[in-house]
């Protein structure tokens, strides 16, 4: 639950004890006579388990114990009373190996280790001693850690005497803590993805310091990064106009502007209940006489309100006009500006912890205005769907009147432009002097502004300008909706949205595997005369604006036209969402009438992949009079239609089929999920996220370790077989140049902790078939870094290899010194292939290398190749592979049995994912840490 925008805020102390984590509000905001409950407690609090751990004993040197079962002790083993010690001599250590990359960047607040004690063999306190030892390549904790080669230490970090044992290992029981914030904080700064710890005991000769600990070792950790740096683009003016620099004779007012600004940041989400205080200052100076005047006010506080479709980001809108006394500054004061001079300004957040940057920082400018009170007034702008009252209203979708009204008695049009557009635009007034108005639809959630200034009857614009801002939320819920998840033996479909119920027909079953996997279920529908679901009545008046939205997975290509969601007219379907088998495409068409056999109006495009899931959104937008249609989050721009008649369908809704004058036709074969319908238009941000499943990664390895010449899969998935000499690189970390400055420290892995070493003659690493579904999409990553720059021979990063070809290769281009993605249309060693060749940077042999993406959109058939997350080069490709017979190759492109363009170089973090990934997470990937994952949209 988020508190209401203007919420007084104040901080939560944090106290976290063997069993519990207190949280002490503050008590003059509890006890306050202006308090209004409900009053929220909202710290930013965080888990990192750990990942991997060891014991290490004395006696038993060359074995290892990793991934210990329960507990295991720590110091010598008293021999005398534990039936656990085999020699009186024994002595035990432990290491947990803990994830500290998602800390990266972030400022440590508070961290702690905690374990759980479960025995201990004195009663008088005896110190247990906490280090860190080398966490990367050889010397990282493994199933072959033993006490010969265990990994050195690195820092003594603190100790603790407990007394306090458990009874049992639990995973919330922890009652040991050791203060380790400068440890974690070393690490964010490091961009460390994993810390190992140890724990020792004071005296490894007494046995009075013996101690048993769980494996169950975990972080807490307080963490907090300040707020991001306000974007110009969400910087305006009333009057004033938008943020600018250099150009402040556009920028007149003729009274003291108020400025408003939003104001991001990244833990919004982080905090649990999506939400956090923010406050802002703000920064007025101009210069006069040679002095320059700087004038710093400070807002009052308000709560964050999601800015992103994640949650993660959290944003609040601030204002201030210039010169007034600001309530919450008790250092402010108000002041006079001057006027006819260039007055500057710009603003930055606080989150109570820190201040994030300046918005002129870096790249930014300051933005500017000039203040004349002789001035003409800027016009005034009003919408009774979007009011500037700083509250969030509904929404995406919806149209809305703007009306621009000028003092001047000459103004006969107006200039706007909203946010996001470069160009000014004109609307006329009703008379001279007069208001006129245009209608708009945001494009999206979040705080919108337009400009406006007054035009007189010689074409002249008023230099004042004037800026509205108002907050626009998401988009009003469907009008109706099934989400066709009932459980097996259902027998009706349950309505959303106040929607009724849909009755089944005959060959309709419930229950079975949904989009989001086997945590989803959708209705399976098996295309004879009973296979549909009837509303009952319509959802909606297709006459006028609507969109209407489904998820669809066919079981083969469809021989004939296939409807997912209709609406029943007379002798016609208001609207058709489905499968057109002229074009062989995905379709939103509508009669021309309701008689059938007149025609229809049309958008289609998308392919359709058997076994796979696919999104469909029909648009109908009213205000334009166009049909659109989305595959997968994409919008076909390329086909968007007029709708030159109109008619209002009343007959009830239909999932599965469609109305003709002999009956219902259109069976649908396959499974349907998820159908929506809305009397408003779903704009493309709207549908790029509607349009999205979660990011399914099917294999990925690290390249960090071999066991019997094998890298293994993160998730225990086919591991990568290295043959020809292909070997991984672990940099031995027995050189500390810190402690002997005279060694030379070895060379860093690619990415991690390692990565795999091909000699460019022979070496590789292959994963055999089976990985890839048959006709889907897919996503192919790869760190690689040539071992020289400029050369003369073509290597190959990466290949997917069938009996007599392969479908897709990833290789250097010696001839263009760049990178070259080729694909073929066939299994055949005559099959015509197309190359394209990356554009922008040389291909690296530095540092990290670079990160390479291949995209491969079997809906649109099309293929992407990224580097270092930006697009470099772009191919269709429409083929008839079968990419369950193709294998991974890893350094070779491989034709039959004859391997060739072996790479030379390092490879590293291979990553798999079915579905194209999405443009705006690919950047994502390229610098995910070692070890970590990416949940995002799969388009």
């Amino acid at each position: 639950m988020t508190p209401p925008d203007g919420a007084q805020v104040a901080d939560v102390a944090v106290d976290a004890t063997a069993d519990r984590v207190t949280l002490t509000p503050d008590a003059g905001l509890l006890q306050g006579k202006d308090t209004v409950y409900p009053v929220y407690i909202d710290p930013v609090y965080k888990t990192a388990n750990r990942t991997s751990w060891t014991m290490v004993s004395s006696y038993y040197s060359g074995s290892s114990f990793w991934k210990f079962k329960d507990d295991e002790g720590v110091g010598r083993c008293p021999a005398d009373v534990s039936y656990r010690c085999t020699s009186s001599s024994d002595v035990k250590r432990q290491f947990f190996a803990l994830p500290t990359g998602s800390f990266e960047g972030k400022d440590i607040v508070k961290a702690e280790f905690a374990v759980t004690m479960v025995h201990t063999y004195s009663d008088s306190a005896k110190e247990v001693q906490l280090g860190r030892v080398n966490s990367s390549g050889a010397s990282a904790i493994n199933s072959g850690t033993d006490w010969i080669n265990q990994p050195s230490l690195k820092d003594a970090i603190t100790s603790q005497s407990p007394t306090n044992p458990a009874g049992s290992c639990g995973s919330t029981n922890q009652n040991v803590r050791f203060n380790v914030k400068s440890t974690v904080q070393k690490a964010a700064d490091s961009g460390w993805d994993t810390t190992t710890f140890r724990l020792k005991a004071g005296d490894e000769g007494d046995y009075s310091y013996w101690k048993r600990f769980c494996g169950n070792a975990h972080l807490e950790v307080t963490y907090n990064r300040p707020p991001l740096q306000p974007a110009m683009t969400d910087l305006t003016m009333t009057p004033g106009g938008a943020c600018e620099y250099g150009n402040a004779a556009e920028h007149y007012v003729d009274e003291a502007p108020k400025l408003k600004a939003v104001i991001k940041d990244l833990d919004h989400g982080d905090t649990g209940s999506n939400t956090e205080t923010l406050q802002a200052q703000f920064h007025v100076w101009w210069t006069s006489g040679g002095t320059t005047h700087d004038k710093y006010t400070l807002s009052k506080k308000i709560s964050t309100t999601d800015a992103t479709a994640s949650g993660q980001t959290g944003r609040a809108l601030f204002s201030y006009t210039v010169g007034t006394d600001s309530t919450y500054d008790p250092d402010d004061a108000a002041y006079a500006i001057p006027q006819n001079a260039t007055i500057g300004w710009a603003v930055r957040g606080s989150d109570g912890q820190s201040w994030g940057p300046w918005s002129l920082a870096g790249d930014a400018t300051r933005c500017e205005f000039i203040y004349d009170d002789t001035a003409p007034k800027a016009p005034t702008v009003s919408s009774a769907v979007y009011p500037d009252d700083e509250a969030w209203h509904a929404g995406v979708g919806d149209y809305g009147d703007f009306t621009f009204d000028s003092a001047s008695a000459d103004a006969v049009s107006y200039k706007y432009r909203f946010k996001g557009d470069s160009t000014w635009k004109s609307v006329n007034a009703k008379s001279p002097g007069g208001p006129g108005t245009v209608r708009w639809m945001p494009p999206d959630e979040g705080p919108m502004y337009v400009e406006a200034k007054a035009v007189d009857a010689a074409g002249n614009a008023q230099k004042t300008t004037t800026a509205y801002t108002f907050l626009v939320s998401d988009g009003r819920a469907p009008v109706a909706g099934w989400s066709l998840g009932d459980a097996k033996g259902s027998t009706k479909a349950v309505g959303t949205s106040g929607s009724p119920d849909a009755t089944p027909g005959s060959g309709v079953t419930f229950g079975d595997e949904g989009p989001l996997g086997s945590t989803d279920t959708a209705v399976t529908l098996d295309g004879s005369d009973g296979a549909y679901l009837d509303a009952g009545k319509a959802a909606v008046d297709t006459s006028r604006t609507f969109s209407v939205s489904a998820w669809v997975n066919l079981p083969e290509r469809p021989t004939d036209d296939v409807t997912v969601v209709s609406q029943d007219g007379t002798g016609a379907p208001g609207f058709d969402l489905g499968y057109d088998v002229d074009t062989q495409s995905w379709t939103f068409r509508t009669p021309a009438n309701d008689m059938e056999g007149m025609g229809t109006w049309k958008v289609s495009g998308g392919k359709a992949t058997p076994g796979s899931w696919t999104h469909l959104i029909g648009v109908y937008d009213d205000e334009p009079g166009t049909l659109s249609l989305f595959v997968d989050g994409d919008l076909l721009e390329k086909d968007v239609e007029k709708r030159r008649t109109t008619w209002n369908a009343t007959g009830p809704l239909q999932i599965g089929r469609k109305l003709s004058l002999d009956g219902y036709t259109g069976s649908f074969t396959g499974s349907i999920a998820d159908v929506k319908v809305y009397d408003r238009v779903v704009p493309e941000a709207e549908g790029e996220q509607l349009g999205g499943v979660s990011a399914r990664q099917l294999a990925y390895w690290q390249v960090d370790s071999a066991t019997n010449g094998v890298a293994p899969e993160a998730a225990g998935g086919t591991g990568l077989t290295l043959s020809g000499g292909a070997s991984i690189y672990l940099p031995d970390d027995s050189c500390d140049p810190a402690a002997d400055p005279g060694c030379v420290a070895p060379a860093e892995p690619l990415w991690g902790d390692g990565h795999l070493v091909l000699d460019g003659t022979g070496a590789y690493a292959t994963r055999g078939a089976g990985l890839l579904a048959k006709e889907d999409s897919f996503t192919l990553t790869a760190r690689a870094r040539l071992a020289t720059a400029g050369s003369t021979k073509d290597q190959t990063v990466l290949s997917l290899a069938g009996a007599n070809g392969s479908a897709v290769t990833l290789k250097y281009l010696a001839s263009a010194n760049r990178w070259q993605l080729t694909t073929t249309a066939e299994d055949s060693s005559t099959a015509t292939s197309v190359a394209v060749t990356a554009v922008g940077a040389l291909p690296s042999s530095d540092e990290d290398g670079d990160h390479l993406t291949i995209v491969y959109s079997a809906v649109f058939g099309d293929v992407l190749l990224y580097v270092n997350g930006a697009l470099a080069a772009q191919a269709p490709w429409r083929n008839t592979w079968d990419f369950t017979t193709a294998s991974v190759q890893v350094g070779r492109t491989l034709t039959g049995a004859t391997g060739t363009a072996y790479f030379n170089g390092a490879v590293d973090e291979l990553r798999f994912f079915r579905g194209a990934l999405d443009a705006s997470l690919v950047p994502e990937v390229a610098v995910l840490p070692a070890g970590e994952s990416i949940e995002g949209t799969v388009t």
